[in-house]
């Protein structure tokens, strides 16, 4: 029967771009080694979250997004979706299974009767399950998870206190057949690059990194800089409706217009946490310890910096300003390059009079 590799994240590990190679790459994979990564889903997606609402009975913004819907409409579409998948696994009968989705990550927030259900599942599809995540080091994974939420209009929430700890042990509870766990740093993968690790380390023989392509390939969502992130938040004060509505298009055509803006302005775009943010989100971890022990540790991090958190840190997130170091100079340069765009996004469409012609008369 098929063993199943079950890539379940967590968030910001490169997750995109991998997936996006084993979706170009499927047939390759099934041909040269009996490796499915299915791809004809229904919706066609290079990811499979959409099938978690299903599967965990939990939901959250990106796959709402992706469905177009919500509640019982979003559970019917990834009902079929899983379907899909289900099908396509039947069909072809690998000797090896790949599913991947960073939003596997939250199984903690699933009920008992939903995990239950989906070990089931899983066990029905498969002879042998190995659970797969990356980790990637507190500051740098808040860093980029202030830059996707505010990108995506969202509140940002400080990471909890046990994130690692809580959702590995949720996992390892299920009692699959293995668990890999490896750190997200370039100094710890394969050729400092996350697809080359995840090949070298996931994919069976005879497959190697030279047989797969990555022409054309998608590449994980780019950020912008913390001068941009200021101005997000400041529209998303302005304009409640880019917060209360998911599919409003001018939110995709907001954040590509300060992306335009912060390569014409120049300077640093990289986001960054200031020094006493990066040593207070250190300090919130009380599961550095608990991975140390396994053997998990971030090459990045200063031992004493998760001993003490800085009395200064806010307990929340307050503002970007407040986290992350922000150029006054820069930041007025991509107002004049990026504002005079974006009013107009927000500008009332004028309506357009039509005289009603019926025929004039001689």
């Amino acid at each position: 029967m098929t063993r199943l590799l079950l890539h379940v994240g967590h968030p910001k590990t490169g997750t995109t771009a991998l997936q996006s190679v084993l979706f170009a790459n499927a047939t390759t994979l099934l041909e040269k080694a009996s490796v499915l990564y299915p791809t004809q889903t229904k919706p066609v997606k290079i990811k499979h979250a959409l099938a978690i609402p299903w599967l965990l009975g939990v939901e959250y913004e990106a796959v709402r997004r992706a469905a177009h819907a919500s509640d019982e409409k979003l559970i019917e579409i990834s009902k079929a979706f899983w379907q899909s998948i289900a099908a396509e696994i039947e069909g072809n009968k690998p000797e090896h299974l790949i599913l991947s989705a960073e939003g596997f990550w939250i199984l903690r927030k699933a009920s008992e009767e939903k995990r239950s259900a989906f070990t089931q599942t899983i066990n029905s599809i498969a002879s042998h399950t190995t659970v797969a995540g990356y980790l990637k080091s507190p500051a740098p994974y808040f860093t980029s998870m202030i830059n996707q939420k505010l990108r995506n209009f969202r509140q940002v929430l400080l990471p909890k206190r046990n994130f690692y700890r809580a959702s590995m042990e949720a996992w390892e509870s299920m009692e699959f057949n293995a668990y890999k766990w490896r750190i997200f740093d370039r100094k710890c993968l394969v050729n400092q690059d996350i697809i080359d690790d995840f090949c070298t380390h996931h994919l069976p023989a005879p497959l190697s990194i030279d047989d797969l392509t990555r022409e054309g390939v998608e590449d994980a969502n780019s950020s912008v800089s913390n001068e941009a992130l200021v101005i997000l938040e400041e529209l998303a004060s302005h304009y409640p409706e880019l917060q209360d509505n998911i599919y409003d298009h001018r939110r995709y055509k907001v954040v590509d217009i300060l992306r335009e803006a912060d390569a014409h302005v120049g300077g640093n775009c990289r986001p960054s946490l200031t020094e006493a943010a990066a040593a207070g989100i250190v300090g919130r971890c009380d599961d550095l310890a608990w991975l140390r022990d396994r053997g998990l540790v971030f090459p990045d991090l200063n031992p004493g910096l998760s001993h003490s958190t800085p009395s200064h840190l806010p307990d929340h997130f307050t503002g970007v300003a407040d986290f992350c170091p922000v150029d006054a100079d820069r930041l007025a340069s991509l107002r004049s390059a990026s504002m005079k765009r974006i009013d107009q996004l927000f500008k009332p469409t004028p309506k357009r009079s039509f005289w009603p012609f019926k025929g004039l008369k001689q």
